[in-house]
């Protein structure tokens, strides 16, 4: 490929002003003169040579890497080409169960670049439907921002039927933008690759004329929720999202109205990242419009968790949920930004009077408190043992009161790590930065909320439920309402005992002996929500970086 590219390179560079795209349509007439077609236009003598690896058979399948190669600013577009197993996944989800001998289908791509899927659907139409290949490709339609790409889509279907008219290809594959053009709807299927960019990072805001989302939400989960309203009853949308449309906040209201109006038929997901250049995770949810039961909104998650390894878990024996024991609370920027006057290194790491450590979310793990041995940064500081100066704060006033609320027995919970973290704050000495979360049971129920984030069932649970949701796909991250929802054991008298053994855990002396506790109390655990077997246990051990050894 780097020939072909580097032949469009110097092309656009003999052409000067006319650059890239002007090489593009250059390439196309050259490939198809080599077939014995016409294009269009052929170039000049010079630039023709430089087009000469383009001539080669089976060049043009490489139309559509070489022109998002040379796209600039690609990363802040959004825009990469999808890998040929990844559209033929989604083909045969969304395209092929429809297909029915000698009838024709309406497929759109709204957002399809040089038709990385317009032409392997058209040939599929074609295969399983007995149509003619002139036919298939009347069957398709796409839709997209980037006139050049457009172009190639429609010379890429034209060389599949040469007999289709270039003016009927240009009713068919527009410019346009996909989330306002108002194609032809309804449509049997949609599919695609929409661009991953959230919108705070867009230069315009026209998904915020799509009803139902937020400003926040990613355009890609926006194109999925235009695309299900463009199919008809029994019409499939197989587009290719970024792994955190399957739990992210902010693409709630598009997975509920999917629920609503249909379910999903499968859900591919990657446990490593598909575009070359990019650490975004990627998945495929296909949906049909009507369909009765399946996965709710929430549960969209838990159809990927298999593919990043996190062992299935039935909390069929729960009883309750851990807001049941107290309220779980997150503090938020007022009050982050309203502590940094008063925070301080205390000498010697030691707490003074009328002072408070400060636990950071990164200094919390499953039973311990690292303040004071682990360094952390706070509002862009580095410290060693941060402390807030309680009476200064007072003084001022504004986080009296709020600083009084928090200075009691409570847990404190890390908001994302590779499992569930949390420490008690047994005597209420502590303050917690954001964004820690806060549980504030009875005192004789702190060790009991402890237990629960160290039960390798409900973290599994969590895992699963919010994948997607964290920084990488590893994390579990929680809101303070997602800690509220935590399922409760069904086994009081293992639970009474799992708690005593995470009172052990954090009160251990040594690494070793705080491994061996946290083991016990996993087991224990597990049996309190019914779980049997190592499985979990074994996969929650890892995540937790237990050393090797302490596990049976």
């Amino acid at each position: 490929m780097h020939a072909l590219r580097d032949g469009v390179v110097e092309a656009a560079r003999l052409l000067g002003d006319e650059g890239v795209p002007a090489a593009l349509r250059f390439v196309c007439a050259e490939i198809a003169d080599a077939r014995g077609l016409s294009w269009g236009r052929r170039a000049p003598r010079d630039v023709v040579a430089a087009l000469a690896p383009w001539r080669e058979p089976g060049a043009e399948a490489h139309l559509g890497a070489v022109h998002e190669s040379l796209l600039t600013g690609r990363k802040v577009a959004g825009a990469f080409y999808t890998p040929s197993f990844l559209v033929a996944h989604v083909l045969d989800e969304a395209l092929t169960p429809l297909l029915r001998p000698d009838a024709p289908v309406r497929m759109l791509d709204p957002a399809c670049g040089t038709g990385a899927f317009l032409v392997p659907a058209a040939r599929r139409i074609a295969d399983v439907t007995g149509l003619p290949i002139v036919d298939a490709v009347r069957c398709v339609h796409g839709v997209d921002l980037d006139g050049p790409a457009v172009e190639i889509a429609r010379f890429l279907l034209w060389l599949e039927a040469p007999s289709v008219s270039k003016d009927e290809l240009a009713s068919r594959v527009v410019v346009g933008d996909g989330l306002l053009l108002e194609p032809d709807p309804p449509y049997d299927v949609v599919v695609g690759n929409p661009p991953f960019l959230n919108q705070l990072r867009t230069a315009t805001t026209r998904a915020s004329r799509v009803e139902g989302v937020g400003p926040y939400t990613d355009t890609s989960a926006v194109f999925l929720l235009r695309s299900a309203r463009l199919v008809r009853e029994g019409g499939r949308v197989g587009l290719v999202q970024p792994l955190s449309v399957l739990a992210a906040r902010d693409a709630a209201p598009v997975r509920a109205a999917l629920a609503r109006d249909g379910s999903l038929v499968s859900l591919w997901a990657s446990d490593r990242p598909v575009f070359p250049g990019t650490p975004v995770l990627t998945c495929a949810p296909v949906w049909e419009r009507g369909r009765a039961g399946g996965v709710g909104a929430g549960e969209w998650s838990v159809l990927a968790a298999s593919s990043f390894g996190i062992p299935p878990v039935a909390l069929s024996d729960s009883r309750g949920v851990l807001g049941d024991l107290g309220p779980c609370t997150a503090d938020f920027r007022d009050q982050f930004y309203g502590l940094v006057p008063f925070v301080r290194d205390a000498p010697a790491g030691v707490v003074g009077p009328d002072e408070a450590a400060l636990v950071t979310t990164g200094l919390i793990e499953p039973g311990e408190c690292r303040w004071g041995r682990t360094p952390t940064r706070f509002a862009k500081r580095r410290y060693a043992a941060p402390v807030v100066d309680l009476a200064a704060l007072r003084g001022e006033g504004s986080l009296a009161a709020w600083a009084a609320s928090r200075l009691v027995p409570k847990v404190l919970v890390a908001t994302q790590g590779a499992v569930l973290e949390g420490v008690v704050d047994v005597a209420g000495e502590w303050l917690p930065s954001v964004p820690t979360l806060v549980c504030t049971p009875p005192p004789e129920r702190l060790w009991h909320v402890l237990a629960v984030l160290l039960a390798p069932p409900v973290v599994a649970y969590a895992a699963a439920r919010y994948l997607g949701s964290g920084l990488s796909a590893r994390s579990v991250k929680l809101s303070a309402k997602q800690l509220a929802a935590l399922p409760l054991p069904g086994d009081r008298e293992a639970w009474d005992r799992g708690a005593e053994l995470a009172r052990l855990a954090q009160s251990a002396a040594t690494p070793d002996d705080r491994a061996s506790q946290l083991l016990r109390c996993a087991e224990v655990m597990s049996s309190a929500y019914g779980v049997g077997g190592t499985e979990v246990i074994e996969w929650w051990s890892e995540r937790a970086g237990l050393p090797s050894g302490s596990t049976r």
